[in-house]
């Protein structure tokens, strides 16, 4: 009888081992591509555009009118909507954002990114139908990333191994949010004048954090499946 606990024990570990979700490699390695080539993008369009377009008062859908080079705006945005969907996939597969408001907050995110990048703005004060689908797209894609990590840091409030993670995306998150509530008040003229020249290096950090939380969000389902593997 005495042999009968360790058993039922082993058995016991090898249905939890089982039953754990394993992360999808593949959506991993599809978020972090998206990530890297949409940093590179953007790290070209501002290096070879340093002279032509403002980076601390122009935004970054200028860059679509600069010959030879507009083109990577727009891969750059793409690619930042396939970085989200590859996060999107990867949390579903270990049981997170699998429903609810995260899985929301993140398709929206996808789509935005999506619809800006197909849909560039165009010059001059009236504003044609693309010009107002990138703008409101983009402005649904800035704000539903941060959206979708809070959201996704509260479904971590109960998993221990995970505080320091969940820390680190909390801190993201916050920053990104105060990055989106500068970028919007400067654009809308609604901050004094001297931050309204500031919008194109509000928008430029804002990016950069955006794909920082997708990063974290990306890497997420390997640091969650961990403990199944103990």
């Amino acid at each position: 009888m005495t042999n009968l606990v360790p058993i039922q024990q082993q058995r016991a570990t090898r249905r939890v081992l089982t039953a754990a979700p394993r992360p999808s490699v593949f959506a991993v390695r599809l978020g972090l591509s998206g990530i890297a080539l949409s940093a590179l993008f953007m790290i070209q369009l501002t290096v070879v555009g340093w002279d032509r377009v403002g980076v601390l008062d122009t935004t970054m859908s200028f860059y679509v009118f600069e010959p030879g080079i507009g083109w990577m705006f727009g891969a750059a945005v793409l690619c930042m909507s396939v970085a989200g969907a590859g996060a999107m996939i990867g949390l579903r597969r270990v049981g997170l954002a699998d429903r609810g408001a995260a899985r929301l907050a993140l398709a929206l995110a996808v789509l935005g990114a999506l619809l800006a990048a197909v849909f560039p703005t165009t010059l001059g004060e009236e504003l044609t139908v693309s010009a107002q689908i990138h703008r409101y797209a983009a402005g649904v894609a800035f704000f539903c990333v941060p959206i979708a990590a809070f959201l996704i840091t509260r479904q971590l409030a109960d998993v221990g191994y995970l505080a320091r993670y969940r820390k680190w995306l909390s801190a993201n998150v916050l920053v990104t949010s105060v990055l989106v509530v500068l970028f919007v008040t400067s654009h809308f003229g609604i901050v004094p004048e001297l931050m309204q020249h500031l919008n194109g290096l509000f928008q430029r950090l804002l990016y950069v954090m955006e794909l920082a939380l997708f990063g974290q969000i990306v890497l997420l389902p390997l640091r969650f499946g961990l403990p199944a593997t103990r």
